[in-house]
């Protein structure tokens, strides 16, 4: 990611795979094997505590500081899936280190820093694959707000009678995934459920919801969803999900006026921080809610 002489074909393969795929795998992203798998052992080791320890961290509360939950919608669904999740909000205003669990905040806070790094560079990219500067993502916020949030999925009895994650698009900007070597994460492309392999040392980048509209559907949010763990191995998946920190002034936004033209009209209608917000936080996980309700039809 970081050569020069390449930079051109990888631009190019990265817009094709953020247009047709929605999701793509990365490696020699600079971040040494031994942080993520430090980074996966920490989120392990607190996950394998007794209950009653990680209960401390037990809230519903969202949008900021730490939290320790199974199912963050359960009140907004219809069914509960087989997994556990700590979160941290880790920008725009970051939680004291204290309030990280002891266990794995030297790994939470680490790949943090790490994940924006890689984050930042595929926005470059993506950028520069819309025809835009390499900094505009950088300069619309796009990568200030993160949440971490460390899934473990543990062993399940009866797998085919449940799901880790229900099928979803996710509604920021970009994700970015490491996970251990216990597969179960599916991509749809198409009308099929493509199995996406554990790759050691691979990160894992997908588009959000939010910049299939600003970049008015050159790249594509794609549903995914893990299937319940068969495994005796419990499979852990860390995931950074980016999204811009700052609203634009006029309290909008849509498709950006770059990427419009008399051949390229809008295709989402522009709408609201507090509509986003509302979409999201209002039911449970879904797809692409949020591009089907700002969608324009011409």
């Amino acid at each position: 990611m970081n050569s020069p002489s390449h930079r051109p074909k990888l631009i190019e393969r990265i817009r094709e795979a953020a247009a047709t795929w929605g999701f793509f795998q990365v490696i020699n992203h600079g971040v040494p094997v031994s942080v993520l798998d430090d980074t996966v052992s920490s989120v392990r080791a607190f996950h394998d505590q007794p209950l009653d320890v990680k209960s401390k961290y037990y809230k519903r509360e969202e949008g900021r500081g730490v939290m320790f939950a199974s199912n963050n919608d359960l009140y907004r669904s219809g069914a509960a899936c087989w997994h556990d999740s700590l979160q941290a909000w880790l920008g725009p205003e970051p939680p004291e280190a204290e309030e990280i669990p002891e266990v794995c905040r030297e790994g939470v806070i680490a790949w943090g820093s790490h994940a924006t790094a890689v984050a930042e560079k595929v926005m470059e990219l993506l950028s520069e694959g819309l025809g835009l500067e390499s900094g505009k993502f950088k300069e619309l916020t796009f990568s200030e707000s993160k949440v971490f949030v460390g899934h473990c999925y543990p062993y399940c009895p009866q797998p085919d009678l449940t799901v880790g994650i229900t099928a979803h698009t996710d509604p920021g900007v970009l994700t970015v995934l490491m996970q251990n070597q216990v597969p179960g994460l599916q991509v749809k492309h198409g009308d099929v459920w493509v199995d996406v392999e554990p790759v050691h040392g691979g990160l894992i980048v997908n588009v959000g919801d939010f910049l299939q509209i600003i970049s008015n559907g050159a790249y594509t949010s794609v549903q995914h969803r893990v299937l319940a763990n068969s495994s005796k191995e419990p499979r852990i998946s860390i995931v950074i999900f980016f999204n811009l920190a700052k609203w634009k002034g006029d309290g909008y936004y849509g498709p950006l006026p770059e990427l419009l033209s008399p051949e390229k009209p809008p295709i989402y209608r522009d709408f609201t921080l507090k509509e986003f917000v509302e979409n999201f936080y209002g039911k449970a996980i879904d797809s692409k809610s949020i591009i089907e309700k700002i969608k324009i039809y011409h």
